[in-house]
């Protein structure tokens, strides 16, 4: 089963690209850049995103739950969410070209009657 996938346009133009830094790195400035799970999920993807368990180390070296979440991205789609949207952007590009192309010749027709 293989089919084109539906326009992506809309879903990458509600994502933020942001700088940010993770909690336990303590950093005065933003170290990374991407995404926000949370934002991603605001903005009606919430297949982009899942949740993985935060865990510790206890003193007898067992791993535990905290009970809290952390949501994390799945880069893979968004990127293929972007090279669609990216298609449909080289399409619209050359429509604009095309029509300026055709505005260009009958403006000089114009000018040269």
């Amino acid at each position: 089963n293989i089919s084109d996938a539906a326009s992506q346009w809309e879903d990458i133009k509600a994502i933020r690209v942001r700088k940010y830094s993770f909690k336990e790195e303590n950093a005065s400035s933003a170290t990374q850049i991407g995404v926000i799970a949370q934002e991603v999920v605001a903005a009606g993807m919430a297949g982009l995103v899942y949740e993985t368990p935060d865990q510790v180390t206890a003193e007898d070296g067992t791993i535990e739950d905290t009970g809290e979440v952390t949501k994390n991205m799945k880069y893979s789609i968004l990127y293929m969410k972007a090279i669609k949207a990216l298609q449909e952007a080289q399409t619209r590009i050359e429509s604009l070209e095309t029509l300026t192309e055709s505005l260009t010749a009958r403006l000089e027709a114009l000018e040269g009657a």
